[in-house]
């Protein structure tokens, strides 16, 4: 049985805890958080101890969820990695290249997995469209693309000034990794971003950019968190055929269409792969697969390096919208 302990009493802790209801070979045995009323009423909900700091529970868990905002990410995966503790932090991987450097270099030291909570990867919409790319179906890959757009509504740490990171590190992490995944390592971006919220200076919201892949093929992202309609479709389109998932809002897949050459119509299959899901199937999928490691010391599929990678390249996004250059990986 791994013992867990989750750091972070939000929103997200909710759905991880619902989770881990339905795995049998993990326990959640602790819950952390800095308002200790939200510790406590999280723990109820899965029969955990609320405690005040990490440090007090570190001797009776295995694993750590780390799921607070981002710029605390580094100091909690380094004190429980360093106590001898597997660690998942969700994404972005931490607030600064050097952060993530110094966690994946502190997995290394402590001989400890770290794995960044990608969820998407675990979804059915996404995983229907890389098997179908990765079978050859479409042929030479020639463009990956992820359009998506609608209006962010968060009152929580997303708009916090301090606590801030802005739309292309905090939500395009997701859209580059599934892009890394689907479609091959970036090795350039050129890019547009942009700021709708004179409350929030310094808050990109807008995002558009044309990225180079490896084996010639070609990314295209048009991101926006100012919409006031929403709806999202990411595909690849190859030599032989096109494949792409969409749907309502920013996140959720209600369809997966197909068509190649030798297919006299296009088949669109309805799918209900809903991100905000009430059976929390792709948090189950994804905090198995760690428990999993954890149990059997296998590899992730995940690693803090490919949150290493995202982050870059997010940077990258930063970089190139400030300087209008090409920003090279």
């Amino acid at each position: 049985m791994v013992k867990v302990a989750l750091v972070g009493a939000g929103a997200i802790a909710e759905r991880h805890i619902n989770a881990f209801q339905k795995i049998s070979n993990a326990k959640i045995a602790a819950v952390i958080d800095i308002d200790r009323k939200a510790a406590e009423q999280r723990a109820a909900m899965c029969d955990a101890k609320a405690y005040d700091t990490l440090a007090d529970c570190l001797d009776i868990v295995d694993a750590v969820w780390v799921l607070t905002p981002p710029s605390f990410h580094k100091d909690i995966s380094v004190e429980a990695m360093r106590a001898g503790k597997h660690v998942v932090v969700e994404k972005p991987i931490s607030v600064t290249i050097e952060d993530a450097e110094i966690m994946i270099d502190e997995a290394k030291k402590n001989n400890v997995k770290l794995m960044v909570a990608f969820c998407n990867r675990f979804r059915d919409g996404y995983a229907k469209l890389q098997a179908f790319a990765s079978s050859g179906k479409v042929g030479r890959p020639i463009t990956y693309w992820c359009q998506r757009q609608g209006l962010l509504v968060k009152k929580n740490w997303t708009v916090n000034p301090s606590l801030m990171t802005g739309m292309s590190i905090q939500s395009l992490s997701h859209d580059i990794d599934l892009m890394r995944w689907i479609a091959g390592e970036v090795l350039d971006v050129n890019a547009i971003v942009q700021e709708s919220r004179p409350d929030l200076p310094g808050f990109d919201d807008n995002a558009n950019a044309i990225f180079h892949l490896a084996d010639g093929v070609s990314g295209n992202f048009q991101s926006s968190w100012s919409s006031s309609v929403s709806f999202n479709t990411r595909g690849i389109l190859g030599t032989n055929g096109v494949a792409y998932v969409g749907g309502k809002d920013l996140w959720n897949l209600e369809f997966f269409t197909y068509k190649t050459k030798d297919m006299d119509y296009e088949i669109t299959e309805h799918i209900n792969d809903l991100h905000n899901n009430q059976n929390y199937t792709h948090f189950i999928r994804e905090n198995q697969h760690f428990v999993d490691c954890v149990d059997k010391n296998m590899e992730p599929i995940l690693t803090g390096e490919d949150g290493l990678k995202t982050l870059k390249i997010s940077y990258g996004i930063l970089e190139s919208g400030k300087t209008g250059k090409t920003i090279r990986f």
